[in-house]
């Protein structure tokens, strides 16, 4: 973009920043949507140590600012997409190697039965408001560095994280008193105590894993999809390790002493790889302490960070709870029911681990392109992306079908569970054919920042299809069990993969980038107050 002559804003406003500037009109780059010398000096003045230029990663702009091919997306994709999912299945292990644990060193039926009800809860209450409220980094972080704004992807950073240890806070208190009212959905009073411990002693890590996961989305807008998979390959053997040992010490409130040490050792991990290993990306550090003001930043503008965070939120509430809805109505089809259940919910977890994750490739990639306002080649990605989408369900098909039974012997090793399973895995292996287009539409609508969309149609196929419709081929005239089940889960998710293409295949892309300029405007009216309030500490250094 070529430099242009823009006017602040009359001669008030050139009195208003006359702390600033000689004149009320300035040589802009066109990198900013109003001064990008003044907010480069500013950022410079919070980040004095560092030399931005010696910093940017410009081959990663170049790549996004040239146009663009098909191949060149799917290199981009496939060279991003192994660590990445080595990452969420490392992270996913991280909670049922404390079951694996308790079901052997307990040796108790009791234990092992709260420890998988309070997991469940912890997953629903606490894991999936982290995802879900983290999610609107996807939107905030990408788009901000592909637009060149380095510093705020920073700021979004430590706003979002500021944002869930607050909204956090009301679920630890309800974790503290559990006993109090699972006791209305759990009909073992029995063992209420100890997940209402288990869940307490938890509690401890959530910090920990709200560094984790805001600091992953910090780092993947960059382009640096493999440091939480560095972080977790230090971590994995050290839960291992203190899950296993403080349980033979404590009993069962090792187990989860052993996940909140592991949640904080995870994060440290993720800090040590940006201070020590990659100092590069400190071009996105944000200064929170260098003086009062930047600290209240991180308590400003939640509002859009929440228009965007609460629908993300919603879209993995929705996805968590129906597959533990579907968990409840197999307990009325007897013990083996509900035991190949948990075996398929399982095996079904640990799949989608991979499309999930490669979609936050996919998202950061579309991310970066909408704020450096490439359309063409934000197109050129969606499209690479939905081919790989159908690749990786074929992928995820043929590992189902070809190894189910195989896979329910990981689980159990009772043969009728397994054969019940073997009955059931074919309908979980012809879901993946569509739950990947379902999952990378999801994160290219994050891309876009249309949350909102993909939450209300996630909360209607779940919940106006799926549930019902299993629920009848389940209990209803047909009676087909536990395939029922199964059967109403996929329906719901075909529907829900055409309405999310359909939404991606008719994106209003002036729309989309319009938002992206005017969430960044307001971000830099907030940097020319900032300047205009704190102008005599700016002219004194």
């Amino acid at each position: 973009m070529s430099p242009e002559t823009v006017s602040i804003g009359g001669s008030e406003s050139g009195q208003r920043y006359g702390a600033i500037a000689k004149s009320s009109t300035y040589e802009s780059d066109g990198e900013s949507a109003l001064s990008t010398d003044a907010i480069g000096n500013r950022y410079r003045l919070m980040s004095p140590d560092i030399d931005r230029d010696d910093f940017v990663d410009e081959d990663f702009v170049e790549d996004l600012t040239a146009p663009t091919t098909s191949s060149k997306e799917f290199s981009y994709i496939r060279k991003n997409s192994f660590l990445i999912t080595l990452t969420f299945l490392m992270e996913y292990s991280l909670t049922i190697m404390s079951l694996l644990v308790i079901g052997h060193v307990c040796k108790s039926s009791d234990a092992l039965a709260s420890a998988s009800l309070a997991v469940m809860t912890y997953n629903i209450t606490g894991m999936a408001f982290v995802e879900g409220m983290a999610t609107s980094l996807d939107t905030f972080c990408s788009q901000a560095y592909g637009a060149k704004k380095y510093t705020k992807v920073g700021l979004y950073t430590f706003r979002c994280a500021t944002m869930i240890l607050t909204g956090i806070f009301p679920v630890i208190v309800l974790w503290w008193c559990s006993a109090s009212w699972l006791g209305y959905v759990i009909a073992e009073q029995d063992i209420l105590p100890d997940i209402q411990l288990f869940l307490r002693i938890i509690s401890f890590g959530l910090p920990g894993l709200i560094t984790f996961e805001t600091g992953k989305r910090f780092l993947q807008a960059q382009g640096h999809f493999q440091a939480g998979t560095y972080a977790l390959l230090f971590t994995v053997p050290v839960n291992v390790f203190l899950v296993y040992s403080l349980t033979r010490i404590f009993g069962y409130a090792g187990a989860p002493l052993g996940i909140a040490l592991s949640h904080w050792f995870m994060a440290i991990m993720l800090l040590l790889y940006c201070k020590v290993w990659r100092k590069d990306t400190l071009i996105c550090w944000y200064p929170i302490f260098s003086s009062m003001f930047h600290f209240k930043r991180l308590f400003c503008s939640w509002k859009p960070m929440w228009d965007l965070a609460f629908p993300g939120l919603l879209m993995i509430e929705a996805e968590y709870l129906s597959f533990e809805v579907l968990t409840i109505m197999s307990t009325y089809l007897g013990v083996k029911a509900i035991a190949a259940q948990s075996v398929i919910s399982n095996i079904g977890s640990l799949i989608y681990q991979v499309p999930f994750a490669i979609g936050c490739v996919v998202s950061t990639r579309v991310a970066n392109y909408i704020g450096m306002e490439c359309i063409t080649n934000a197109k050129i990605s969606i499209k690479a992306a939905y081919c790989v989408a159908a690749f990786v369900g074929v992928v995820n098909f043929s590992v189902i079908l070809s190894a189910n039974k195989n896979l329910a012997y990981l689980f159990t090793k009772d043969k009728e569970v397994i054969e019940l399973c073997g009955h059931v895995a074919p309908i979980l292996a012809v879901n993946q054919l569509y739950d990947a287009f379902t999952t990378f539409s999801a994160a290219i609508l994050r891309a876009q920042g249309r949350q909102q969309i993909g939450s209300m149609l996630n909360i209607f196929a779940y919940y106006f299809i799926a549930l019902p419709l299993s629920g009848w081929l389940t209990f209803g005239r047909l009676q087909l069990g536990l395939k029922g089940l199964w059967y109403g889960c996929g329906t719901g998710i075909l529907l829900l993969a055409f309405a999310l293409s359909y939404c991606v295949y008719n994106s209003n892309w002036d729309d989309i980038v319009e938002e992206c300029l005017r969430r960044e405007k307001e971000e830099t009216e907030i940097d020319l107050e900032s300047m205009t309030s704190n102008s005599s500490n700016i002219i004194g250094v």
